[in-house]
């Protein structure tokens, strides 16, 4: 893997370690909502939340309120506050080493960048308890394109800010793109960025990963720095 420029990371499941906290942070705003823990509806809801992890929220908040904008919004509110709590309590914690994976692949001269299905809020909360303002050069969440996961906007999004902050001229060739779900690895297919790589640390299986367009599936994120350039 060589001739990388700019590495753009998932985090939950990728970077971060989850361990359920956005399921049940989408329970929590749905209980808030009208939903009763033993209905259909709140486990049809979900399972949808487990399938379609890596995507926007507020995207599966519309699909679970059927269409309904309203509810969904307030239900989303609702899930930023949840989550939020998790972050400030916390229960959120980086996979061990990944503070040295960002400096290591900076020692190589390679940009890191976040992306991720959260709005702005919760993304700034987790680079904020991470400590990891000072290790990443660009991030972006879903609510800062317009679309979220599976379309490519966070990807073009990332490059064109790192190029535009860092005076660099990346092309999508030189960037490799790590997630945990197949909307990540569909996100990077329709970039057509150089590598697009799973790992199996957090939502899905290597299967699953490959089938959505992995080139390469790792355990962990923090494996890619033996490998790349």
């Amino acid at each position: 893997m060589g001739n990388v420029k700019l590495v753009l990371f998932d985090i939950a499941g990728t970077t971060a370690k989850d361990d359920g906290l956005v399921v049940k942070a989408f329970q929590s705003a749905m209980l808030k909502n009208g939903f009763s823990e033993q209905s259909s509806k709140y486990i049809e809801g979900t399972n949808y939340v487990n399938a379609t992890m890596g995507q926007r929220k507020i995207d599966v908040f519309t699909h679970i309120f059927d269409g309904d904008l309203a509810a969904a919004q307030q239900a989303h509110e609702d899930f930023n506050s949840a989550y939020i709590e998790f972050i400030n309590m916390g229960h959120l914690s980086e996979f061990e080493g990944v503070s040295r994976l960002f400096r290591g692949l900076a020692t190589k001269n390679i940009g890191i960048g976040l992306t991720t299905g959260f709005p702005r809020k919760i993304l700034d909360s987790i680079l904020s308890q991470l400590n990891w303002k000072d290790l990443v050069d660009v991030s972006v969440a879903s609510d800062q394109v317009e679309h979220g996961r599976p379309a490519p906007d966070m990807i073009f999004r990332s490059i064109t800010l790192f190029n535009t902050l860092y005076d660099k001229d990346v092309s999508v060739t030189e960037v490799v793109v790590v997630g945990d779900t197949d909307s990540d690895m569909k996100a990077g297919v329709a970039a057509k960025v150089q590598k697009i790589v799973g790992v199996t640390s957090g939502a899905m299986t290597d299967y699953v990963l490959k089938e959505a367009g992995a080139s390469l599936v790792l355990p962990y994120a923090t494996d890619l720095l033996s490998i790349i350039n």
